[in-house]
């Protein structure tokens, strides 16, 4: 299963954000360093995925891109155990908006992602 890091998140935030006149900046680290203790606390692969997305749109580190991050980490967590979410845009736009609305919380983002698992194969250098 995918560990979380600092370094990973800002990786796949810098790639979300390439090409664009994004700002890159942190505006919380702080946020950044919760998110990585919580979500390696959880055994559970769609666990750690769904706090992970909760966390960083519930409470953004990053002045732009936050969203798209929080979706590729999650992919990448889900990605490193041969799973993938796979959700039509308005849905994870209604997941975002329930979490903007605190109406949604990190089992109810676990529960759609078990949901919408599919499984993919893993080549030899994601293993």
């Amino acid at each position: 299963m995918q560990d979380v890091s600092l370094e990973l998140i800002v990786s796949l935030h810098r790639n979300v954000l390439a090409g664009s006149q994004a700002d890159l900046r942190i505006i919380s680290e702080g946020n950044l360093h919760q998110l990585v203790f919580q979500a390696n606390l959880k055994d559970d692969l769609f666990s750690r995925a769904a706090l992970a997305f909760w966390s960083l749109c519930a409470y953004p580190a990053f002045r732009e891109g936050n969203r798209r991050t929080a979706y590729c980490l999650a992919e990448k967590i889900l990605g490193s155990a041969g799973c993938r979410v796979d959700l039509p845009c308005p849905d994870v736009r209604a997941l975002v908006q329930g979490i903007d609305a605190f109406t949604v919380e990190p089992e109810d983002v676990e529960r759609v992602f078990r949901n919408a698992a599919v499984p993919v194969s893993l080549s030899g250098s994601e293993r």
